[in-house]
């Protein structure tokens, strides 16, 4: 029988856990999308990402105030969204690692941020600053200081990533 804790397949979890163990604490991923920019209509760009199991495109559209359709999400709301889906599975994973198990988790994020460096050149900070507010049935304080060490959207948020731009 499959142990599932907080939505988390334990199994699979600990077979993850021994091949890092293995590798002296290292498992290498890479993710790949590739993407489309459109010159009419909406969305304004769309990129095919998928899963183990499935294919979708998603589509993204700027806001009315930076000359967009405003139809479809924006590049922010897919950021926040990865962030804020990132760390709630981070803390359900570690809650499910210690054996805690919960019953309610809901998240609400918060993106401080300032368009102005987007049209009009200066030194400006874009983002100010991100809070993600976490409500649970049970106290977790301890477990989301683990999750946010050990959430991977939030470590690219937090520590510089090597970043290379390159026209081919």
């Amino acid at each position: 029988m499959v142990k599932i804790i907080n939505n988390i397949d334990m199994e699979k979890l600990e077979q993850t856990s021994k091949k890092v163990h293995e590798n002296g604490g290292h498992f290498g991923s890479e993710k790949h999308i590739k993407g489309e920019f459109h010159f009419e209509g909406s969305p304004m760009f769309t990129a095919e990402l998928s899963s183990e199991k499935a294919k979708f495109i998603l589509g993204a559209d700027e806001p009315g105030v930076l000359g967009g359709q405003g139809t479809h999400a924006t590049p922010l709301n897919y950021l926040m969204m990865g962030v804020m889906s990132c760390f709630a599975s981070t803390v359900a994973i570690q809650a499910a690692k210690r054996g805690v198990r919960l019953n309610k988790l809901n998240f609400t994020g918060h993106l401080y941020y300032d368009i102005g460096p987007v049209v009009e050149d200066s030194n400006f900070p874009i983002i100010k600053s991100i809070k993600i507010d976490v409500e649970s049935d049970k106290d977790i304080r301890d477990i989301l200081i683990a999750s946010r060490k050990a959430c991977p959207a939030l470590y690219a948020m937090i520590n510089p990533i090597p970043t290379e731009i390159a026209q081919i």
